[in-house]
């Protein structure tokens, strides 16, 4: 393979250069000695000219002064030097000087110059030429012409100035470097029509730089003001390197694999048998032929601007390739309206979309055109034929647009222009799906009547060939509201659709071809408006990870691939994904439901009301939080939720296993957690949370308060310190409550000295609290210790011994007991004192022993304890907030969880008593997978509505297409629900009381309708619903805004 990426300097040196000259004429010399005639040394002047110019015999000839003529020199005899010794020679009418059937001739050091009429300068058929260190000017005709016939031609250091061609060569085995060429007229710089030449380090300045039509030809580091033409038949015996265009650099790619992404500083492009080149964003402005492709497959132009003022060559050449595409770039008129702008031969599967082809004669010629597509192009003042198409088997043309064009199209009936199915467009502001063809701005069947946007009269373009949808109105991808619109012909199956201009872009359709969305821009929304993109091995929509890009917004896309967004300040919400993957700051991601994980990179984000889908077919479903000042709320997790960073908040979300944290000043709150939590850092605030089995933290003043754990299944609570450095945890354990334990609080010598332990309630089997014999400065007090196994003696079986640590209070506590207040110092209550309280004050008499005298093996290891510490002031009933006694348990419910008059499985996120009141006491009933995602954003327990009979209250999630319940009552309430009706992104909150016959009673039950004219109306209803103090009296109508859910005035 011939990459030519490779940038090399050109030119000869100008010693070099003499070095040459005078070898040359030394070995002609040499030659001239060893031949049977002795050689002559000649004088050329103005006075022997006429007699002289006919070289017949070998020898050097010299000119001593300048000569004009008539007549040129002809060299009729092997082993000639010729050497102008610079002076000039003026050939007004024939050639310069020509010889033909001789070898072995130099010509050096001539200042040649030819007028005649196609007269070249020099014109040689021969063998063992040397043509060195010239300066030649033909104004009509060629600079320097050896025929064919001839070969190993040296033609170097030239300057050459020429009418026609530079340099045209058929001589094989030549040599052709280091010249300087000015074409002065529309021809090749120079032509080769030879096999076995070499051609470097030229300049040329030319309309037409290089033409190769010859069999292994090396072409290499020459500097050229345009193109090199290359012939397909010999192309693969050809090499090309290091060759620019004004500087642009020529890339030439033979026999390559996965090329990849072509240089932006082309320019010109030639790719032969190759495989997956990707040209995009580049200027071809030269003059040559911008792009040749040739027996290659997944090539794909997009977004370049070709203009490259050719005079008759063509934009861009394909020929026998397949599965390539032409995409989104900008052709420009040239300096010559004779011109193609695609040239396309014997290709398959070729796509040609989105194209602006502007005052180009000929936009799109192909022959055996086949499979492809054309569509979504502009086409305007076109003077010869927009289209010109042979032998197009299987290949469409619709949605472009044909402006001011000629009606000569030259196609035959084996295309069709209208698209193969049906196709998304909008006329009007209304978006359409049916046939459609292509908008012809001469259209004139006055008698034709438009549906839907397409005219009902086809539009004739010959006897057999008609487009019989023609549009009304110009196609256009962006609407009257500067919404771009996308669908699947938009969305190539391997390059996907590429964004790379700010605004807003709405999915039409679903994308079921593999392609995906490519953000390459700031301030781009990309709404999926509900639409599937089906791409479940790759990234469905995603940005460019090299640049972080600002204010994207990826809404309403459903798919069972990736979204991966690389920018700060964005919003992804409402999507359905099986990974939402987020790298950026100051960002929102909410209302998604994912399969697997949502994970986000990043500071100052809101990862809020997600869903990680329970269903999914993961064990392992995950939200991953890396950064700081993150907030995660309001999330539904199967597995975990995992954050490293800082000064975040973790709130009120339902997690099937654990939260895990990890780093300073974090706060976990108000969430469900079915396992448990775990967390390590310094300042780390754990409140408020229902935890079924325990809570562990490592790190320094930690914050464990207001916590239940359900039934652990060994410690509860276990507050630990910085064992890796020795370091005391410092820890407040306040006011938890631990309702079933083997150990409720586990300080188990792992650092968890200087502590605070107070006023939590534990119940446990073995030891409501285990302090280790390392462990001091604790203030353990006013907790409440309910030992609730076999022993008789709680004291009596725990097998620690602790020093330095203080059962009672650090100071006097107001308190009342009995209805009488107090002041003292207070310890604790446990729940096997005996004691007796003689002065009625809530503390007995004598103290609580903790710690055991004991000796023994106890769990295979030997203890030997003395009792160490002692409660100098036990409660004689358990500590209530701020008095002694009248304790209220908590109600537990069958599922473990805790609350009082609430069902055990409610969402958090409910705001009002009453709200979670109506929730508890009612059945969720849903209709489909979505409304069952919302559905689950009530509370844990619901079922599909759509065989469920009206036996108890009932809230209905979801309108009366998805749902069969609400379609037998939706007339029951003041609005009905349909797809038009409250409107997009709305929806209703109902309350009614609906009776029921039920044998010889009428019960009447209450049915709370939340509904909408879409998933979103959905959606706002449900999530404003949690937000009431109380049931509405009338229907409350709910928007979904980017900000949430929003009441309709």
């Amino acid at each position: 393979m011939d990459n030519l990426n490779i940038w090399l300097n050109g030119g000869i040196i100008i010693t070099t250069l003499k070095k040459l000259v005078m070898l040359t004429i030394l070995i002609s010399f040499i030659g001239f000695v060893s031949a049977e005639t002795v050689p002559i040394d000649y004088n050329i002047n103005n006075s022997n000219y006429d007699t002289a110019k006919m070289i017949s015999e070998p020898g050097i000839y010299n000119l001593t002064e300048n000569i004009t003529n008539l007549g040129g020199i002809e060299i009729n005899s092997d082993n000639v030097t010729l050497n102008g010794q610079g002076y000039f020679l003026n050939v007004t009418s024939n050639n310069g000087i020509q010889a033909s059937g001789h070898k072995n001739i130099t010509i050096t050091n001539v200042n040649l110059c030819v007028s005649g009429e196609n007269a070249s300068a020099i014109n040689i058929t021969g063998a063992d030429i040397a043509i060195l260190g010239n300066t030649i000017t033909s104004n009509k005709g060629a600079g320097i012409c050896i025929n064919e016939n001839s070969e190993n031609i040296t033609i170097s250091a030239n300057t050459i100035t020429a009418g026609c061609n530079g340099i045209k060569i058929d001589g094989n085995n030549s040599v052709i470097t280091g010249n300087t060429i000015t074409n002065l007229l529309n021809y090749w710089g120079i032509s080769i029509g030879a096999n076995n030449c070499l051609v470097v380090n030229n300049a040329i300045n030319s309309n037409y730089s290089i033409n190769m039509d010859g069999y292994n030809l090396t072409v290499e580091n020459n500097a050229l003001t345009s193109g090199i033409h290359c012939y397909y038949v010999s192309i693969y015996s050809n090499t090309l390197s290091g060759n620019t265009i004004n500087g642009k650099k020529l890339y030439f790619y033979k026999n390559m694999g996965n090329v990849g992404e072509i240089p932006s500083d082309a320019g010109q492009v030639i790719l032969v048998n190759c495989t997956n080149a990707q040209i995009s964003n580049i200027n071809f402005n030269e003059k040559a032929i911008a792009i040749s492709i040739a027996d290659s497959t997944g090539v794909f132009v997009e977004n370049c601007t070709l203009n490259p003022n050719i005079i008759y060559e063509n934009y861009v050449s394909i020929y026998n390739s397949e599965n390539c595409g032409f995409m989104g770039n900008t052709f420009k008129v040239s300096e010559s309206s004779l011109v193609y702008g695609i040239s396309a031969l014997d290709v398959n599967n070729i796509t040609i979309s989105k194209n602006n082809f502007e005052g180009i004669a000929v936009p799109m010629y192909g022959l055996n055109f086949t499979n492809s597509r054309i569509f979504k192009n502009i086409f305007e003042n076109v003077s010869i034929s927009p289209l010109a198409l042979e032998n197009c088997s299987g290949t469409y043309v619709y949605l472009n647009n044909f402006i001011n064009c000629s009606r000569n199209s030259i196609i035959d009936e084996s295309i069709t222009l209208n698209s193969p199915v049906n196709v998304s467009y909008n006329y009007n502001g209304t978006t359409y799906s049916t046939i459609a063809g292509n908008y012809w701005s001469d259209y004139n069947e006055t008698n034709a009547n438009v549906n839907e946007g397409i005219w009902s009269i086809p539009y004739i373009i010959t006897d057999s060939v008609n487009d019989s949808y023609p549009l009304a109105k110009p196609f256009s991808t962006v609407d009257e509201n500067g919404i771009i619109h996308i669908t699947q012909d938009d969305v190539d199956s391997e390059n996907g659709y590429v964004i790379t201009k700010p605004g807003t872009y709405v999915l039409d359709e679903n994308i079921t071809n593999g392609g995906s969305i490519l953000i390459d821009s700031s301030n781009v929304t990309f709404d999926g408006n509900g639409y599937f993109i089906n791409n479940s091995e790759s990234y469905a929509v995603y940005s460019n990870a090299e640049n972080i890009l600002d204010n994207l917004t990826v809404k309403n896309l459903i798919t069972s691939g990736n979204i991966f967004i690389v920018a700060s300040n964005s919003n992804l919400s409402s999507n359905t994904a099986y990974l939402i993957l987020h790298y950026g700051n100051n960002s929102k991601i909410y209302s998604n439901i994912a399969e697997w994980d949502i994970d986000s990179h990043g500071n100052n984000n809101n990862i809020s009301s997600n869903v990680i889908d329970p269903e999914s077919r993961y064990d392992y479903d995950f939200i991953e939080i890396y950064g700081d000042n993150n907030t995660i709320i309001n999330n539904t997790v199967d597995y975990e939720i995992y954050l490293i960073g800082n000064y975040s908040t973790t709130s009120s979300n339902k997690v099937n296993y654990k939260i895990y944290v990890e780093g300073d000043y974090n706060t976990i709150s108000s969430n469900t957690v079915d396992d448990h939590i775990s967390a390590e850092g310094d300042y780390i605030t754990i409140l408020d949370n229902i935890i079924q089995d325990h809570i562990w933290t490592w790190g320094q003043y930690t914050l464990i308060s207001s916590n239940t754990v359900i039934n652990a299944s060994y410690e509860a609570i276990d507050p630990n310190g910085d064992t890796d450095y020795g370091i005391d945890a410092h820890a407040t354990v306040f006011n938890n409550t631990v309702l079933s334990s083997k150990v409720g609080i586990w300080l188990d010598n792992y650092c968890e000295g200087y502590s605070n332990i107070t006023q939590n309630t534990v119940y446990a089997d073995d030891y409501p609290i285990i302090i280790g014999d390392n462990i001091t400065g604790c203030n353990i007090y006013l907790n409440n210790f309910i030992y609730t196994g076999n022993s008789s003696n709680i004291s009596g079986i725990i097998p620690n011994n602790t020093v330095n640590n203080s059962l009672v209070s650090p100071f006097e506590i107001e308190y009342k007991y009995n209805g009488n207040t107090y002041s003292n110092f207070l310890g604790n209550y446990w729940s096997d004192y005996n004691g007796t309280d003689s002065d009625g004050n809530g503390i007995g008499d004598t103290y609580y022993l903790y710690g055991c005298n004991y000796e023994g093996i106890y769990y295979e290891e030997y203890y030997d304890i003395d009792y160490l510490e002692n409660d100098t002031a036990p409660l004689i009933d358990m500590w209530n907030g701020n008095e002694i006694g009248n304790y209220v348990a908590p109600t537990i419910s069958s599922s473990g969880s805790s609350g009082t008059h609430y069902s055990s499985d409610l969402s958090y996120g409910i705001g009002s008593g009453a709200i979670k009141r109506a929730v508890s006491a009612s059945n969720v009933v849903y209709g489909n997978e979505i409304d069952q995602g919302f559905a689950l954003n009530l509370r844990e327990n619901v079922q599909n509505g759509n065989n469920y009979q009206l036996s108890g209250n009932t809230i209905i999630v979801g309108g009366p297409e998805a749902n069969g319940f609400a379609n037998k009552y939706d007339s029951e309430f003041g609005i009905s629900i349909t797809n038009e009706y409250p409107g997009e992104n709305k929806g209703v909150i109902q309350v009614q009381d609906i009776e029921v016959k039920d044998g010889n009673f009428v019960r009447t039950y209450q049915v709370i309708y939340i509904a909408g004219s879409d998933r979103f109306g959905t959606q706002a209803a449900l999530e404003y619903f949690k937000t009431l103090e109380d049931l509405p009296e009338g229907p409350l109508m709910v928007e979904w805004t980017e900000n949430g859910p929003v009441v309709v005035e």
